[in-house]
């Protein structure tokens, strides 16, 4: 993801302008490229404010009237795909993808996927905050992640109700989180946002989800509980949701995917997260990164290092010497 940093913090971007042609370039290199058309460019007023934490863009927006377009061009030219979750504070916006038209007022929630084309036009100005987060990050199948992208969640019910509020409260203090409290915030949110999407497909198909749906849903639940168990393999994983380790693995390949880097990078994830928490820091590196399911120091020490760019020793030094002191 490639968020424009501010000076005081290289994942933040905060931006003021009434430049269109410098508002196109932000948003683009914020977001995922877009074009961004105007019909009064003379007097375009655009204000953006994120934060990107473990692959997750929390951000805010207001704009003047304008329309955004993904086009196939633009989505073959990206190396990375994402959903994009936003939460209509202000003015009414028009989400089109796969054939679906979703009208949003204040307090509305949409899903988009970067991945296929979509438009959003706002005839006023208007006022939102976005989440943009990895395909990889929700636990919902992405075949049934298509019958809710350009559907309208109403504010005012079901689980949207109770997340509406949460999200524009995150939005206004998502810059003050440190390290770990940042990595505790996006996996809560994302649970937060699976569930509701998942609530949504429950209704929608007369409270009955598919069976793969069922199944994967399934699936990550096994792994989220056995993270900490070295001996978690797709074998295991497999049997213990009746299915053969061949179909399990075409499960994740749908999902762009393998199952072992799904395990992988969620174990990563986590042992990062204790990497940056003052609290764990009388814990020797191999212990928690066994404790993550990383048994073999050597392996790990190779793995993190590919993964972050750094040492896990270097990578928690910097982040220890970067956080609050408690």
């Amino acid at each position: 993801m490639n968020a424009r940093p501010d000076d005081a913090d290289p994942n933040a971007v905060r931006l003021r302008t009434r430049s269109f042609r410098q508002w196109q370039d932000v948003v683009s290199g914020s977001f995922v490229p877009l074009e961004v058309v105007s019909d009064d460019p003379a007097s375009f007023d655009a204000r953006l404010s994120g934060r990107v934490l473990e692959d997750v863009f929390f951000s805010e927006i207001g704009v003047s009237a304008h329309r955004v377009t993904r086009t196939p061009e633009l989505i073959d030219a990206s190396s990375e795909l994402f959903y994009k979750l936003t939460l209509q504070l202000k003015g009414t916006g028009l989400l089109v993808q796969d054939g679906k038209e979703a009208v949003l007022r204040p307090g509305d929630i949409g899903l988009y996927d970067t991945s296929r084309p979509y438009t959003l036009t706002f005839d006023s100005p208007m006022h939102a905050v976005v989440v943009m987060f990895p395909h990889g990050l929700l636990d919902i199948d992405r075949t049934e992640v298509e019958r809710l992208t350009a559907v309208r969640l109403a504010g005012d019910d079901g689980l949207a109700r109770a997340v509406s509020p949460f999200l524009r409260e995150l939005s206004r203090t998502v810059g003050d989180l440190d390290g770990s409290t940042g990595l505790r915030v996006v996996h809560n949110t994302v649970d937060v946002i699976s569930t509701m999407l998942a609530g949504e497909l429950i209704r929608l198909a007369g409270d009955s989800r598919t069976r793969s749906g069922e199944l994967l849903h399934s699936i990550h639940e096994y792994i989220s509980r056995n993270l900490h168990d070295p001996e978690l393999s797709p074998s295991s994983i497999a049997a213990a949701n009746f299915i053969s380790t061949r179909y399990l693995q075409q499960i994740f390949h749908k999902q762009g995917t393998t199952i072992s880097q799904w395990i992988r990078d969620r174990r990563m994830s986590y042992v990062r997260r204790d990497l940056q928490d003052p609290r764990l820091k009388h814990l020797a590196i191999s212990q928690i990164a066994a404790s993550w399911g990383f048994v073999n120091p050597a392996h790990f020490s190779k793995a993190f290092r590919a993964d972050a760019g750094e040492t896990a020793s270097e990578f928690r030094s910097r982040m220890l010497a970067a956080s609050p002191a408690r």
